[in-house]
C-alpha cells in the first residue's frame, strides 16, 4: 500500500481493510497482528509519514526507522513474503500441455 492509497483511505475503510487482513492471515483464530492496534498505528502513521507519495518498501524503511509501529511492521512482513504468482499451477499446465501434444502425435 503506497503512502497516497494510506492517506486517501477513510476510517472505516481502513478498519475493513485491517479486518480482512487479518482474517485472510490467521490460522485458527490466531493472528500475529493485533487487529485493533495495527488499525490505531495506520491512522497515527497517516499524519507522521514525511510528505510526498512513498512505495510500500519505502513505507517499511520508514517504520523500521521510527521503531515504534510494531503490528505494521509485522504486516509489511508477512505481505512482502507472499508469492505474488503460483508458478507451481502454471508448471502443471504447460507439462500438461506437453503430454497432450505427445499423445496426439502418438495416435
Amino acid at each position: 500500500m503506497s503512502s497516497g492509497t494510506l492517506k486517501s483511505l477513510s476510517d472505516n475503510e481502513l478498519e475493513e481493510c485491517c479486518t480482512k487482513f487479518a482474517e485472510t492471515f490467521s490460522l485458527d483464530g490466531s493472528s500475529d497482528v493485533e487487529v485493533y492496534d495495527l488499525i490505531s498505528e495506520l491512522k497515527i502513521m497517516r499524519f507522521t509519514l514525511p510528505n510526498g507519495v512513498m512505495s510500500a518498501m519505502e513505507i517499511f524503511g520508514h517504520v523500521r526507522e521510527v521503531d515504534c509501529y510494531p503490528n505494521i511492521s509485522i504486516a509489511y512482513r508477512i505481505l512482502f513474503t507472499v508469492p505474488v504468482t503460483v508458478a507451481s499451477a502454471e508448471r502443471s499446465f504447460s507439462k500438461l500441455k506437453l503430454l497432450k501434444n505427445y499423445l496426439r502425435s502418438t495416435m
